[in-house]
């Protein structure tokens, strides 16, 4: 080891932790403590052991200098992720004082001191040099969902159902058929199982939304503190899809912090495929409170509009004041139009990816871990992320008037690749879409995202509204077809159709016949529509149903 990587003097250190070495040395792990510096204070007999280098030879030392490091990304950075979350975990590669690499696992955690500023850094060590390929790879996957987990811009909860199912076992066997009259008939049923629904581990974005200050404060507690009772019905609605078997559930509804704050969020709760039954469920929840204060101050400003020009003397005065609180509130509405924008079309691949997270952690807990299911699921995961990503660059770029990023395409493969993102709504609502593509169709210029999302969120609709209505035989029929020099597309149901009362107003922003909808899919999809140059309608079918169409210009 070179002399100059030692310190002049001793005195230099910030302070003695001779007394915890015999403590530490009892410990089978490798134990070091060092300043904010990277000076080695403390040495325990497992690193001496571990890395060849005795206690005397080390205190004082550059860790990281001595020890030859290779980190997984720059040092600065990881010492920056350190300072900033108080922990980091990984893995290493360090080199023996005989010259032999070794890869390492470490845990690292700042020890503040009295000022509040780091004092030193503690490392756990462990050597998994030896370990099999089999175990390295199981124990990368959970890592990277773990890292997923935690970076996840929304809030997510991994919470214990095992306790509601046994609830829920107890009332079939008793004989109970109509789960949702019984929730309706015994509330205090729904109460107990909200009191009984515990936290197995959330997100650092979930502390920071329901302010409770750390992770820590939440993990092992009930979710009953966050269930306002006016809010209890839409837990009664995830228990309904879990007896079903959906893969999934999304809700707008009202949840409560910790400070006794009251935020309205879209709620989703994610059963992974294959895992009914097993007792851990993800909960997604974005927060679309910023979209309803805008909406609130639309009605206000109308409300207002209508006091004003009854009690003002001058009619020219009212009218300066209406156009100014219109304008502000046409601001506020176009931030909640764009948040629920996001909102709305971000959250089918988010919830995908939390469930497929959620299953591949399963899949790696087991025994033996099926690393081939395992790499599936990593694949999907990692498609339903990009995809998100795209999505809200479209998302961004509609928002500031930017050009979208078009094509040349063949209509076909995009309505393929969007039946394809369909996969887990389709086995839900138990529908066999029919693809009825014209063969020979010229290229279209366009946006591959956006005109995904347009056909997307189309056939989600056309789902919805098929399972609310309870067809004995849902349909969906995709059909391209060329007309008067210009692509023609036609989405089929077999649903209820267009109320007439609702025909005019089908695309607007906001305007939804969903009990729990957001109003924003068929806004969205007119306005990518139109960007490209083409027309969208809608219109009932004599044989029952709706038909959803959109026309698309041919590429010169």
């Amino acid at each position: 080891m070179p002399e100059g990587n030692r310190p002049e003097s001793d005195d230099t250190l910030p302070g003695s932790v001779d007394f915890l070495a015999p403590v530490v040395d009892g410990l089978v792990e490798s134990v070091i403590v060092r300043d904010s510096r990277g000076r080695v204070l403390l040495w325990n007999k497992a690193s001496e052991a571990l890395y060849g280098f005795t206690r005397d030879a080390m205190l004082g030392r550059d860790l990281h200098a001595s020890l030859n490091a290779h980190h997984p990304s720059t040092l600065a950075g990881l010492e920056r992720h350190l300072l900033e979350q108080g922990h980091w975990e990984g893995e290493l590669k360090r080199t023996t004082a005989s010259g032999e690499e070794r890869r390492v696992e470490v845990r690292w955690k700042v020890q503040p001191g009295p000022d509040g500023q780091p004092a030193a850094i503690i490392e756990y060590g462990r050597d998994i040099t030896r370990l099999s390929d089999l175990e390295l790879e199981s124990r990368l996957q959970a890592h990277r969902y773990r890292n997923l987990f935690q970076a996840m811009a929304a809030s997510f909860w991994e919470l214990d159902f095992s306790d509601v199912r046994k609830m829920l076992a107890e009332l079939m066997h008793g004989g109970v058929t109509d789960f949702r009259a019984y929730f309706e008939a015994h509330p205090e049923f729904i109460d107990a199982a909200i009191a009984t629904t515990r936290v197995v581990d959330v997100n650092d974005k979930t502390a920071m939304l329901f302010a409770a200050g750390s992770r820590e404060a939440l993990v092992g507690g009930t979710v009953a503190p966050f269930w306002p009772p006016e809010s209890r019905h839409v837990y009664a609605e995830s228990l309904l899809a879990s007896i079903h078997r959906l893969p999934s559930l999304s809700r707008e509804t009202r949840l409560s912090t910790l400070d006794g704050r009251m935020i309205d969020a879209l709620f989703t709760v994610c059963w992974p495929s294959g895992h009914h039954g097993r007792g851990t469920v993800l909960v997604g929840v974005i927060d679309l409170s910023d979209r309803v204060a805008a909406e609130q101050e639309v009605r206000a400003s109308e409300v207002r509009y209508r006091n004003l020009f009854t009690e003002s003397v001058s009619a020219q005065k009212a009218l300066r004041q209406l156009q100014s609180e219109f304008a502000h509130a046409s601001r506020l509405s176009m931030l909640g139009e764009l948040t629920a924008s996001i909102a709305h079309e971000v959250n089918q691949p988010l919830a995908a990816i939390a469930a497929n997270g959620a299953a591949g952690a399963r899949w790696l807990s087991r025994p033996q871990p099926d690393l081939d299911e395992v790499r599936a699921i990593h694949a999907n995961m990692v498609s339903d992320a990009r995809r998100a990503a795209d999505i809200i660059a479209r998302l961004r770029a509609m928002a500031s008037n930017k050009a979208s990023e078009r094509q040349r395409l063949s209509p076909n493969p995009v309505v393929e690749e969007a039946v394809h993102f369909l996969h887990h709504e389709l086995l839900a609502h138990e529908v066999e879409p029919r693809l009825e593509l014209a063969d020979g169709l010229p290229e279209i210029e366009a946006d591959r995202v956006q005109l995904q999302q347009t056909v997307v969120n189309l056939a989600l609709n056309a789902m919805q509204e098929m399972t609310r209505a309870r067809c004995s035989q849902p349909r969906l029929v995709l059909r391209t077809r060329a007309g008067d020099g210009e692509l023609r597309f036609e989405l089929e149901d077999s649903g209820p159709g267009i109320p007439p009362e609702a025909h005019s107003r089908l695309f607007q922003s906001f305007f939804t016949t969903k009990a729990n909808g957001l109003g924003m899919g068929l806004s969205i999809c007119r306005n990518i529509i139109e960007a490209h140059g083409g027309r969208i309608w809608a219109e009932n079918l004599p044989a029952g149903g709706a038909r959803f169409l959109f026309t698309l210009p041919f590429a010169p």
